[in-house]
């Protein structure tokens, strides 16, 4: 059993049978003592000290164990700092979590309390302490897995109440954390899929549906089965729609599904394996972005679809030197069976295409090393053949604390990385110096370009955990992102 949140609706709720209470604010809040908010008890009192720390660029926490009647066991002050570079959520998500990471929230009984210049902050603040609180764990000895009341409030003690999606994307994050923790022994392609059915169960306008092993190669769908084949789960695509009545827009969210990537017959080395068990993280993302558009009743179409597969080796493994029939008609040459990813985002993203015509098409997929190399551990690498979609999708990236930043989209010069002398193209490019993830897009690209539906690509390899721990990264970018999508944005 993880950790358990529980939403206060006020102050007196937040605190009540509390040990631990963690109140976080910026540092010229700090210093005009918040804590009176709280109690007005003489303990407090020590806590003017320890507001004066400095908070560096990551935030500062500060505790005490106060000795008095009234008090909780442990006060812990999260003092956050000041300004952010325009790079970085101004809710300053990335020091709340820093801070609730040091706070040991997984066990007992505690308290945030979240100091927010405003309510529009709540989503991202509230969801940055939630990455601090692991659902998954399977240890058997040690503390039990404790629960953490959160509210937030402004400079004044008046509760801010969460904004309409707000919960919604902070549990589905959540859920997507605890599916890129898990070991494949405990999520195969089956297993996603009833997590998934289970975490859209009872929505409205609802259906699911399951594109399964041989059924694959009959929907054209021959990337997926091959990747997939050698696994003893076969593959399969998962695919979500909600369909409220006169959609404003039709949106389709693919998500990369890959329960572990061996790298297949191009085997990985053992240390680059390890962790592969989180490959699924676009995949869990788009379906806890799904999850929280059909729940708080978009306006639009959604479809979500999941290539799930296991790159699995053995002697029905694709191979290097094959060619695949794609979806979209393009033959592939591999020459990297460990360049998998993009091969179920081609094939998913051509049967959205062609199948619902969508006027936005949004992927997600652990895709990419490079994408670290490119923009870092903390941003998301995005490609867009729209600019204002890109613009919007940075913004959204800023609103909800899952920062993404744009890579060239330049077709002219990254097409020819994939020149094969057989097929279409190869599915690997040719120089690994030349903007790998922006060519990894590409590759995704050349499977819809004929369509030229308005797209996005989000590369969240490195995002998608920290410290080891999956953070549900993509459920509030994208949930964001098509919430606040204009027509404008779709324009050439």
């Amino acid at each position: 059993m993880g950790n358990r949140i529980v939403h206060a609706s006020s102050l007196k709720a937040a605190l009540a049978g509390r040990d631990h209470v963690v109140l976080l604010a910026p540092a010229r809040v700090m210093k005009q003592q918040p804590w009176r908010h709280l109690s007005r008890a003489r303990w407090t009192e020590s806590l003017k000290a320890m507001a004066q720390a400095a908070p560096g660029d990551m935030g500062k926490l500060v505790s005490t164990w106060p000795a008095a009647a009234g008090a909780p066991k442990r006060m812990s002050l999260g003092i956050l700092p000041d300004e952010v570079s325009r790079h970085v959520a101004p809710s300053r998500a990335h020091a709340i979590a820093s801070c609730c990471d040091k706070a040991e929230l997984s066990s007992g009984k505690s308290a945030v309390v979240l100091v927010l210049d405003g309510s529009e902050h709540w989503t991202a603040a509230v969801n940055a302490v939630g990455r601090a609180l692991r659902l998954y764990s399977r240890k058997t000895r040690g503390k039990a897995a404790g629960e953490t009341a959160i509210v937030a409030i402004d400079a004044n003690g008046r509760v801010i109440p969460p904004p309409p999606a707000g919960r919604a994307v902070v549990e589905a994050s959540r859920w997507a954390a605890s599916l890129v923790d898990r070991p494949t022994s405990e999520l195969d392609t089956a297993m996603f899929v009833d997590e998934a059915q289970r975490l859209v169960a009872g929505l409205s306008g609802v259906r699911a549906r399951v594109i399964l092993g041989e059924a694959l190669l009959k929907e054209g769908l021959r990337g997926i089965h091959a990747v997939g084949r050698a696994a003893d789960v076969a593959p399969r695509m998962l695919i979500l729609e909600h369909s409220p009545r006169n959609p404003r827009r039709v949106v389709a969210l693919v998500g990369k599904g890959v329960v572990y990537d061996t790298g297949g017959l191009a085997l990985k080395p053992r240390d680059a394996m390890t962790g592969m068990k989180g490959d699924m993280g676009g995949g869990a993302a788009v379906v806890g972005a799904f999850r929280v558009l059909a729940e708080t009743g978009s306006p639009d179409r959604i479809v979500a679809l999941v290539p799930l597969v296991e790159n699995a080796i053995g002697p029905k493994a694709y191979r290097n030197d094959d060619i695949l029939d794609m979806h979209s008609g393009r033959t592939v040459e591999v020459n990297n069976t460990d360049a998998e990813g993009r091969i179920l985002l081609a094939d998913g993203c051509s049967y959205a295409v062609e199948h619902w015509k969508p006027q936005v098409l949004i992927d997600a997929a652990t895709l990419t090393g490079a994408q670290l190399i490119a923009t870092g551990k903390r941003h998301a690498g995005i490609v867009s053949n729209r600019e204002g979609l890109e613009r919007r999708t940075v913004a959204a990236g800023l609103r909800s604390g899952d920062l993404c930043h744009p890579l060239p989209f330049a077709p002219e010069f990254f097409q020819r990385e994939f020149k094969s002398d057989v097929a279409d193209m190869k599915n690997s490019v040719k120089d690994r110096a030349n903007a790998q993830s922006s060519c990894a897009a590409q590759f995704v690209w050349s499977h819809v370009e004929g369509s030229n539906v308005p797209w996005v690509h989000v590369d969240l390899a490195g995002p998608a955990e920290h410290d080891a721990k999956g953070t549900g990264f993509g459920v509030a970018l994208i949930a964001e992102l098509v919430s606040s999508l204009e027509a404008a944005d779709l324009r050439a």
